[in-house]
């Protein structure tokens, strides 16, 4: 019986210290595998969901304040508001430098108003001889937009370049030469171009944004040759031979209108931002809605 148990114990001694010694031993690996696995997490593309990647059609409706840049200074001016401002415009939200995913692109064509208005009667002296000018201008922007949205609003900035035409001319005042009432002298410009920017807020209510907006537009085109000469009798004669005279359009424009989107909108809400993680990690989004 002692013999016996004493066999015992060294069989399960044995067996014991085999599986202890053959834990120790590196399982032989499959390089194959390996090399195929390591091929496969190469290929393996991780799609990140683009924000606010989509565009979106828009109209508003407004006033223009017109006001002049004028050198020399010959006279003060009020601004003078101009109803009737119209604007068309598409624009695409996008990520910027593939970085900032709450950048847009924005063009379209606008219709509004420029001119001045004298406070005096000091008009007689201007070669235009107009107390008030107002000319009824098309333009084309070009502007990029940073915005930051809300699940129930947006909050905007913009800026770039816009080209555009001078339609027309009217001028006001007594001493108003009938012949050029409504025409344009030879020295007038008619092309336009500067820089624009603005600012505004949007509300969502369903697929569509309402928004209200505040612009600033300089023009870089006087509305005239800067060689074009002050009239004989006016008494500034004399700055003919010191002066070039320019007279750039800077004008607020104030508006309100309506975004209506192409495709879905992304928000960056807390929602939204649990919905792309949930995306970069299953690359779906089925799951989550459920």
């Amino acid at each position: 019986m002692r013999r016996l148990l004493s066999l015992i114990a060294f069989f399960a001694s044995t067996a014991l210290y085999g599986q202890y010694f053959e834990s120790e031993i590196e399982a032989p690996r499959d390089t194959n595998a390996v090399i195929r696995e390591e091929v496969y997490l190469d290929t393996v593309q991780i799609k990140v969901p683009d924000l606010n990647n989509y565009s979106s059609i828009g109209v508003s409706f407004g006033v223009t304040s017109t006001y002049m840049q004028l050198n020399p200074a010959v006279f003060r001016q009020h601004h003078y508001y101009y109803p009737g401002y119209a604007s068309l415009r598409y624009t695409h939200y996008e990520k910027m430098f593939d970085y900032l995913p709450y950048f847009a692109w924005q063009i379209g064509i606008e219709f509004g108003h420029e001119g001045y208005y004298a406070r005096k009667e000091e008009d007689r002296y201007y070669k235009e001889r107009s107390r008030r000018i107002k000319m009824q201008v098309v333009e084309v922007p070009f502007l990029a937009m940073i915005h930051y949205d809300t699940r129930w609003m947006k909050f905007f900035g913009e800026i770039g370049l816009y080209g555009g035409y001078r339609l027309n001319v009217e001028r006001f005042g007594d001493y108003v030469d009938p012949n050029y009432q409504n025409t344009w002298y030879d020295s007038d410009r008619q092309i336009d171009y500067g820089l624009q920017g603005g600012v505004g807020m949007g509300v969502f209510l369903g697929p569509v944004e309402l928004f209200v907006m505040a612009q600033l537009r300089y023009g870089w085109s006087s509305i005239f040759e800067p060689d074009s000469q002050f009239p004989a009798g006016s008494g500034y004669e004399d700055r003919n031979k010191y002066y070039w005279r320019f007279a750039y359009p800077f004008d607020y424009i104030f508006s309100a209108g309506i975004n209506i989107p192409l495709g879905k909108r992304y928000g960056k809400t807390r929602q939204d931002l649990k919905r792309e993680a949930y995306e970069i990690v299953y690359g779906t989004n089925k799951a989550y809605n459920q």
